[in-house]
């Protein structure tokens, strides 16, 4: 048979009075002192659920230099933190807000006006995977986002995410070159390419490729090849030594 039970107040005590026993006898004695604490309690968690709506801050003051994409990310994840208030510790949201894939660094205080300051240091994509799945930044880290179309700009990646880190270490040297880097590619077969706004065309195969990237350079530097404006293939998969081949129209 089912319960009920009826709450009644009798004298600084309660009476629990419990109707479906057999000689419906059944009335237990609760102290004063459970109901007081169940009362505290129910009101803790009403006062916590409502305290975002009794103390906000006054304002929210993101300051920081990233990329738009970036700074909106930032903007939405405290947006949609309702229960943000200002007994919310500041060490709390900033623990939060690494959980962004574009933060790198994060400070909160709380200011005299009741307002919130957050200072961000936002990760610097440099190149964009061609799946346009993720970014790699400026340490060579995965930026696990999506690419936006304000981030169309950035050199490409084609190749598999296991050799991301070694695309970022050919950015890396790239000097005075970087910014005229338009896809770095790795081929199973043939390794690695790069190519640039100008129509060269460096190919470093899958050996030293490091050491070959630094002998372009070199060439580059003493053939002036920054300031050409015709496609040509420098082939530098051999030992100490590379083609050279220049298309004319």
């Amino acid at each position: 048979m089912g319960m009920c039970y009826d709450w009644v107040r009798c004298e600084g005590a309660v009476l629990l009075r419990v109707w479906g026993l057999a000689n419906d006898k059944g009335i237990g004695l609760v102290n004063v002192r459970l109901t007081r604490c169940v009362f505290l309690l129910v009101s803790f968690v009403f006062i916590y659920l409502g305290i975002s709506f009794w103390l906000p801050f006054s304002g929210i003051f993101i300051v920081g230099d990233g990329e738009v994409a970036a700074e909106k990310s930032v903007e939405r994840q405290i947006q949609n933190w309702r229960r943000l208030h200002f007994l919310t510790r500041t060490d709390r949201i900033a623990t939060t807000l690494y959980a962004n894939p574009w933060v790198d660094a994060v400070s909160a205080y709380k200011a005299y006006d009741g307002s919130l300051r957050i200072r961000v240091g936002y990760k610097r994509p440099v190149l964009r995977a061609i799946s346009g799945r993720y970014l790699v930044d400026a340490s060579g880290q995965v930026i696990d986002v999506q690419v936006t179309d304000d981030l169309l700009r950035l050199p490409v990646y084609d190749g598999e995410a296991v050799h991301q880190r070694q695309a970022y270490k050919l950015w890396s040297r790239l000097a005075s070159w970087q910014d005229r880097l338009l896809v770095v590619t790795r081929d199973p077969f043939s390794g690695w390419e790069l190519l640039f706004d100008n129509k060269v065309t460096v190919r470093l195969g899958s050996k030293n490729i490091e050491e070959r990237l630094d002998l372009f350079l070199k060439v580059a530097s003493n053939w002036s090849l920054e300031a050409s404006v015709s496609a040509q293939v420098f082939d530098m998969r051999y030992n100490n030594s590379f083609t050279h081949k220049k298309y004319t129209s």
